[in-house]
């Protein structure tokens, strides 16, 4: 089959959070070796030597910690840090002061559209306030965003949202979400259904979908270490490549949690041997897509690429 592909970019989309543990959470008390240790010590070394260019997507009690801030503003090499939101942590209509031992089910996209609004900037404004400057990338947490979501992001300035895992839907007690229908590729959505496509306009912000591959009668696979080998990874490569061959540019985007590269904080690795297999996984197949031709980019730098040539 031919090809109109000419680029394709891999991200690494992180979501960056407190320690949890195996049953997803948070440690009580509150702590964050996943800052301190998996940031600079056990991640960024494997995106470096592969030229790599994560993207950190920070959340409330992260930015809140002055310890956290201090290893952030330290972190070495290249990176991107953006935002992720647990819509109970901020205000208005915050449920929580305390967030040890706490679960955050609630989806930002299940409170009124003005109040999340608020939230989000609300959460724009601390991560400015702590770093210096404006965010422009983001998730929703557990993919709870909507078309309101998406709107609101770009009115505060965001290039990039990175909620919607194609072929999936997710639910929580007040709402609910369906990205069955997604497509898998990045797009400019539509005002009115975060699913759906709009042609460019000036100023529009682009969803970068998760990748993930569809299989028939059984889960859809992440491209996302523990969740997926090596040659499964290679496979969804591939997959997406000859299911978007038409493309001129290729999106793949990994993602996972800060705190899965920490012993015991995620349901995922428990031990250091289990934690090693990860990281030298995630090393193979980011060095095994740079043999192949990718380049590496923050999910910022994807904007301009898709508004050239939607």
């Amino acid at each position: 089959m031919s090809s109109n592909i000419e680029k394709v970019v891999v991200s690494v989309s992180i979501d960056t959070e407190c320690d949890h543990d195996p049953q997803w959470v948070r440690s009580k008390p509150l702590t964050f070796d996943s800052i301190h240790e998996g940031l600079p010590n056990r991640l960024q070394p494997v995106f470096d030597s592969v030229g790599a260019v994560p993207t950190y997507l920070l959340t409330v009690e992260v930015l809140e910690d002055a310890a956290c801030v201090e290893t952030l503003n330290n972190m070495q090499g290249q990176y991107e840090y953006g935002t992720h939101l647990h819509a109970a942590f901020i205000e208005p209509e915050k449920k929580f002061q305390d967030y040890a031992g706490i679960d955050s089910p609630d989806f930002q996209c299940g409170y009124p559209e003005d109040i999340e609004y608020q939230k989000l900037a609300n959460l724009s404004t601390l991560f400015e306030h702590t770093l210096g400057y404006r965010p422009t990338s983001f998730r929703a947490g557990r993919y709870g965003a909507s078309a309101n979501s998406a709107n609101s992001l770009e009115r505060l300035g965001y290039k990039v949202d990175t909620s919607v895992t194609p072929h999936m839907k997710w639910q929580e007690p007040a709402a609910r979400v369906d990205f069955r229908r997604a497509p898998e590729q990045p797009y400019f959505p539509a005002q009115q259904n975060l699913s759906e496509t709009q042609p460019y306009t000036e100023g529009r912000i682009l969803e970068v979908p998760v990748t993930v591959k569809p299989r028939l009668f059984r889960d859809p696979r992440w491209f996302r270490p523990w969740f997926a080998s090596v040659d499964q990874m290679k496979e969804i490569f591939r997959y997406q490549l000859k299911q978007h061959a038409q493309r001129r540019v290729l999106s793949i985007n990994m993602m996972f949690h800060s705190m899965e590269v920490i012993e015991k904080a995620s349901p995922y690795p428990q031990d250091a041997d289990q934690v090693e297999r990860f990281l030298a996984d995630m090393h193979e197949a980011l060095e095994w897509c740079s043999k192949e031709g990718a380049q590496f980019s923050g999910l910022s730098d994807l904007h301009p690429l898709y508004a050239e040539a939607p």
